[in-house]
């Protein structure tokens, strides 16, 4: 959809609970991973689903505090 691809324009750290609960979780990752967003999951190794903290789908990046959110964006934007 196009709010995936405007998360690849677009300079901003998004936090959100999961994919909408309608939406196939692993086919989201693999989009957002084609467009160059990073992904992480805050203190799991499982990606969330919306209503859930398990969806069954192994996150890309883990983040266990703030300052491993800040370094993956800085290093995302250097990339360009």
């Amino acid at each position: 959809s196009t709010d995936l691809i405007e998360l690849s324009r677009t300079p901003v750290i998004v936090v959100s609970a999961g994919v909408k609960s309608i939406l196939d979780v692993k086919r989201t990752l693999e989009v957002l991973e084609t467009f160059g967003v990073p992904v992480g999951a805050w203190q799991s190794d499982e990606f969330p689903a919306f209503f859930s903290p398990e969806s069954g789908v192994k996150t890309p990046s883990r983040f266990n505090d703030a300052m491993s959110v800040a370094r993956a964006y800085i290093s995302g934007r250097e990339l360009g």
